[in-house]
């Protein structure tokens, strides 16, 4: 489910009923007894995750421990348009939620109504959805040599800063106001690496002008669980400040009669005063379509009747990239100050970005060391 400004409605913003939190409860205690081993941070996963499938139920008038495999695929297609890599541990939760249930020895509250039967046994993420947990790399069968203007990560699929410059002479729009607010997206995308619904949601309010930063909502951390992170700061370049203030102050009024002049939310359209997600990826897709940079990535090879469901250049490419230009390119952000910009709730997400550079590794301990 989503809420009216397009986010995913978790348990923490929309509570779990009593009933559901106390079979969360259950759930997690049976599982920290029956495995050990379990660490902190999947224990964390787990609770946050088995939550969407319990508000999931709850909202849908399922019972939980009488859910059927229909019923798991019915909530695999309200979450489907997220990445593979998170519609596959969504689903692992709900696989060790009925799991540990099913292996439970000790409460008696924990049973299932259906006879016992899982009901994801039925279900293959890769054969029925094409969903898989491996690397985008690694599901295509490529590798770097194979994509022009990616950088040389196996792990992280990025546009190289190069290319990424390709993309401010080439935004769409028929109208000069209209190519300002294009070039406005593809740049503040680039410069603060936010996710496009985190670019929806900035407001002009929130620009700290003399430090070039917008103070922006992250849309996937939990302020319970970590507070300092629920709204960051991100920044953009002093070069970027007098287009972006031309768009604010001067274009944006004149451009949408949706809007109040020099309040509200920087994207809008002409006949919105706040601009979709899914509106400002398509202007990203159709920019480096202009640029001439834009390739499917799947299917690879795409005959004319099929979908690409997955291009080269998307809004959360460019957020990729932005972290990527981050971690490997500028010395002078260190890899924690570029977790807190990209708003990564581990710092393992951030390393993720980082590229080995075995070359160069002997002299830059040495330098480092006789500093």
């Amino acid at each position: 489910m989503r809420d009216d400004k397009g986010r995913y409605v978790t348990p923490e913003s929309e509570k779990l009923s009593e009933e559901m939190e106390e079979l969360r409860g259950r759930y997690l205690d049976s599982l920290t007894s029956q495995k050990t081993e379990t660490s902190k941070r999947t224990r964390t996963t787990r609770r946050r995750e088995v939550g969407y499938w319990l508000q999931f139920c709850s909202v849908n008038g399922i019972d939980p421990l009488a859910a059927e495999e229909s019923d798991v695929r019915g909530y695999i297609q309200t979450i489907n348009d997220h990445a593979d890599t998170t519609v596959h541990s969504y689903f692992t939760s709900v696989q060790s939620f009925y799991s540990i249930i099913i292996k439970d020895a000790v409460d008696d509250t924990l049973e299932l109504d259906n006879t016992g039967e899982h009901p994801c046994d039925g279900i293959s993420l890769k054969k029925d959805y094409e969903i898989s947990r491996t690397s985008e790399y690694k599901r295509q069968h490529v590798i770097t040599d194979d994509l022009e203007n990616a950088r040389e990560n196996e792990d992280v699929i990025a546009l190289r800063p190069d290319a990424v410059k390709e993309l401010f002479d080439a935004v769409p729009g028929k109208r000069r106001e209209t190519q300002l607010r294009n070039e406005v997206i593809v740049r503040l995308s680039w410069y603060t690496g936010a996710r496009s619904i985190e670019l929806s949601n900035m407001r002009i309010g929130k620009i700290d002008w003399e430090r070039c930063m917008i103070n922006i909502e992250s849309a996937k951390i939990d302020p319970r669980e970590n507070p300092g992170l629920a709204r960051r700061n991100v920044v953009f370049p002093k070069e970027f400040k007098l287009t972006l203030r031309r768009w604010c102050e001067r274009v944006r009024h004149s451009f949408s009669g949706q809007v109040t002049p020099e309040e509200g939310h920087i994207l809008c359209t002409t006949h919105s005063d706040v601009m979709q997600p899914a509106d400002i990826n398509d202007v990203i897709k159709q920019t480096a379509r202009n640029a001439g940079l834009q390739r499917p990535l799947r299917p690879a090879d795409p005959d004319s009747e099929d979908d690409v469901k997955e291009w080269f250049v998307t809004s959360h490419r460019l957020r990729r990239s932005a972290i990527s230009h981050w971690v490997n390119d500028i010395n002078t952000i260190d890899i924690n100050q570029a977790r807190i910009l990209a708003g990564h709730a581990q710092l393992s997400q951030t390393i993720d970005y980082v590229e080995d550079d075995n070359d160069s590794l002997a002299e830059d301990y040495q330098e480092g060391v006789q500093g």
